[in-house]
């Protein structure tokens, strides 16, 4: 079995917690990471592989849940550094989810998200692309996790990587062949 990390990613603090969670499965299991738009542009990108035993999603929270076409618009017109440097430009895990394909067997996965410091907000795009995915018939492995950014695109709080690798280790250890 291997892991597949898809993610959605702004101004790069997404992206980062990605790979380090990433970092930590491969202690473990061979693990891809995936930029959500960059998936979806590849031929098969809306099924998760047979191979696949963990399915990992991240994204920024955005009005209280996973980003619309309307929350990156805006987030891009705030940014300091201009819409050229956002990663994930057209497409984010939630359009993903809708059209994804599961494989056959039971799917584990786990989300994340990243979030501001403050002001500590309602909602969760990790909970929110959980109970997606639970709706698919996939079963989430652990509870889903939040990292927090300083700001929008201010970068993460201290420590986060390390936590992110950390939970990465924890998520291998739910794989069956791991156990």
């Amino acid at each position: 079995m291997s892991a597949l990390v898809v993610y959605e990613s702004m101004f790069g603090s997404t992206r980062d917690v990605a790979h380090a969670v990433a970092d930590g499965l491969r202690e473990t299991v061979p693990v891809r990471v995936v930029e959500v738009g960059a998936l979806l542009a590849e031929p098969g990108g809306t099924a998760v592989p047979e191979e696949v035993g963990l399915l990992v999603v991240g994204g920024p929270t955005h009005a209280f849940g996973m980003s619309r076409e309307s929350t990156r618009a805006s987030a891009a017109r705030e940014a300091r550094t201009g819409a050229e440097a956002l990663v994930s430009r057209h497409v984010g895990i939630r359009e993903w989810l809708d059209v994804v394909r599961m494989p056959a067997h039971t799917l584990l996965v786990a989300t994340f998200d990243t979030r501001l410091r403050r002001p500590n907000l309602p909602g969760s795009a990790a909970r929110s692309a959980e109970r997606a995915l639970r709706h698919r018939g996939a079963v989430p492995a652990v509870d889903a996790r939040s990292f927090e950014v300083l700001g929008m695109a201010d970068g993460l709080a201290e420590g986060e990587l390390a936590a992110a690798q950390e939970w990465g280790r924890l998520l291998a250890g739910t794989l069956p062949a791991s156990r």
